[in-house]
């Protein structure tokens, strides 16, 4: 009876492995590329990749969403897309809402799943032969892992990880429709995924889209592939109406702050411009380099030998596209924040992708006397154009020590909900203890718009007036003209940390390095501000602020400014006012304010309609310079 039942087993086990065979080598795939891949994490100090601030502002995003009920990085608000990973952005701020992890703990799982997945991805394309997927799966973990560009990136906490593998899953469900001669439209969801995993991907993604729906068309005589080109549009074209009902525009906040003009750069290509066109090549070399080209350049002689089936050869095609799209990228988009290589690390995935391809569709005799030849060209190449781990732009411990400053100053102060400006918007937004006017722009409407010129400045001083500013290096030197220069800054503010640098950034000038506070709410203050605060925090009274706004609306003088520090104190309370249910009444209170303008953008930022827009004409027709 024994003997009967464990042949049973047996029996049942064998079964299952050969309905299962496939999963189970894309599983092995991802644990051979997981091992690997942690194995290199662990020589390259943490300290280089993890945890980039940039990489916690979309997930500040995700977290105001769930906390306070709209898309920002301010706990009053505005609305503002100041991130570019939506896909990553959703994925967070729905764990956030199921389990309250913090940024830490995510990042890290993220790095570790997307590793698994795209070990399995690889896996995939070649799961009808155990031994070579497994070998592949090894093969691209260490050619993958030795170039710094792409391990650093894909651990950083950046949306890389999720790009890296909703670009591999598209190339692999194209792969399966070829294979199976048929299309699965639900399965469509995925490629619309890593259509929005960044902004900028439909530009990797569409010819991928036409490549596949002409394929269809040669080999299956019929248009499905072009519907499904059609689906994925559609499904792309209304997220982007939805962005654009929700934020006001189609393009995010970031292509504002960063002056990112695909019009104007495509003109300059068209022109033949020779700066703009010798610049994008030089960048565009050290793409090619750092995702591991010349790997690919390597395999050019031998695709000769290559015994084409149809759906590898779809695969290859897809690989050289993402290849070419990633390598044109700065002739489009121009150099990328942080670090040039950052947004197209996915090219470097393909670049394995069609070498696998290449090598799987030899014959044994030739594969083996090819890897005999390329295993030294392969070491040769890995050696002259290897790349150091290196630091990546930037990491959050330094903004960690500000933001515990910051939240120091204002207890000391006992200031509720102070409003800071610096240029690091992740980490210090993230806590939600602030509201921000940010210095790098991506988490501000107006100052992104704005750019840096003396109506930004008017605005800054004159109505935003944040309590705590932050500067150094770069933004010191970006700012020093129009912010720090005027004499508003030193009449206003008193240094709490730091103070004059002398610094290269801008020709060896004493430049501002370290922490100030507006001097009209320190806790002695006698200004009305000051006391308007106070009352506030022990009474949040809407009849106390009617009362203030009467009071500077009738005061002697007539500047256009002279009540927005009530709207400043106002929008300190705003989370509170609006969990009292009494927004409606408190935006109605200033509808005859003398800057009503900036005051609806304030107190009601957060329901969008473009209300940064009418501030923005308020503030460009009243500063001094603009008359």
């Amino acid at each position: 009876m024994n003997d009967i039942k464990n042949g049973l087993l047996v029996k049942n086990v064998v079964i299952f492995l050969q309905k299962n065979s496939q999963s189970l080598i894309c599983a092995l795939g991802g644990i051979v590329f997981l091992a690997v891949f942690y194995w290199r994490y662990s020589g390259i100090d943490p300290g280089l990749y993890e945890f980039r601030d940039d990489g916690v502002i979309t997930l500040s995003h995700a977290k105001n969403l769930v906390d306070y009920g709209f898309i920002g990085v301010s706990p009053s608000g505005e609305r503002v897309e100041g991130y570019s990973a939506p896909v990553e952005f959703f994925l967070y701020a729905f764990l956030y809402w199921l389990t309250g992890m913090d940024f830490h703990f995510y990042i890290k799982t993220q790095t570790f799943f997307c590793t698994f997945f795209l070990g399995a991805g690889l896996a995939y394309f070649f799961s009808i032969n155990k031994y070579y997927a497994v070998f592949f799966s090894i093969f691209s973990a260490l050619i993958l892992s030795s170039l710094s560009s792409f391990i650093e990136w894909h651990g950083s906490g950046m949306e890389n990880a999720i790009t890296h593998v909703l670009f591999l899953f598209s190339a692999c469900i194209f792969f399966y429709f070829s294979r199976r001669r048929d299309i699965n439209y639900k399965l469509s969801v995925i490629i619309f995924l890593a259509s929005v995993s960044r902004i900028d991907s439909i530009y990797h993604l569409f010819p991928w889209m036409v490549i596949f729906a002409v394929y269809w068309l040669i080999f299956e005589k019929n248009f499905r592939g072009f519907f499904l080109l059609l689906i994925i549009m559609g499904l792309w074209v209304f997220y982007n109406i939805w962005r654009y009902c929700y934020f006001g525009s189609i393009l995010p906040n970031t292509a504002f702050a960063q002056d990112i003009s695909i019009g104007n750069r495509i003109s300059d290509l068209l022109h033949f411009k020779d700066a703009f066109i010798n610049d994008s090549l030089s960048m565009s070399k050290i793409i090619f380099a750092y995702h591991g080209g010349y790997f690919l350049l390597m395999a050019v002689p031998f695709i000769v030998f290559v015994e084409w089936k149809k759906e590898y050869a779809l695969i290859f095609l897809l690989a050289i596209s993402l290849f070419l799209t990633a390598w044109l990228n700065p002739f489009i988009f121009g150099p990328t924040r942080l670090e040039l290589t950052r947004t197209t690390t996915q090219m470097a995935i393909f670049v394995c992708v069609a070498l696998g391809v290449v090598f799987y569709l030899l014959n044994s005799a030739r594969l083996t006397l090819i890897l005999v030849l390329f295993s030294p060209l392969i070491f040769l190449v890995y050696k002259i154009n290897y790349v150091p781990p290196y630091y990546l732009c930037c990491d959050i411990g330094d903004f960690e020590n500000t933001r515990k400053v910051f939240f120091n100053l204002s207890k000391r102060e006992n200031l509720p909900r102070p409003t800071i400006s610096n240029p690091d918007l992740g980490v210090i937004s993230w806590h939600k203890q602030f509201n921000i006017v940010d210095l790098g722009m991506l988490g501000s409407t107006i100052m992104a718009k704005l750019k840096n010129d003396s109506v930004s400045a008017n605005y800054f001083f004159e109505y935003a007036a944040p309590d705590l500013i932050e500067t150094h290096n770069y933004w010191s030197c970006m700012y020093y003209s129009s912010l720090f220069e005027d004499s508003r800054f030193n009449e206003r503010y008193q240094v709490e940390v730091g103070g004059l640098v002398t610094s290269d950034y801008c020709g060896a000038k004493p430049l501002p390095d370290g922490i100030w506070i507006r001097k009209d709410i320190l806790k002695s203050a006698a200004t009305r501000e000051r006391n308007l605060i106070d009352d506030l925090e022990n009474s949040l009274s809407l009849t106390r602020i009617k009362e203030e706004l009467n009071f500077c609306k009738n005061s002697t003088g007539n500047e256009p400014q002279r009540c927005a520090y009530v709207t400043r104190t106002s929008y300190r309370f705003l989370p509170e006012i609006r969990k009292n249910g009494q927004l409606v009444q408190l935006v109605a209170l200033f509808e005859d304010s003398p800057s009503k303008d900036f005051d609806r953008y304030l107190l009601a930022g957060f329901e969008g309609r473009k209300n940064y827009q009418s501030a923005i004409d308020f503030i460009l027709q009243t500063s001094p310079e603009s008359q």
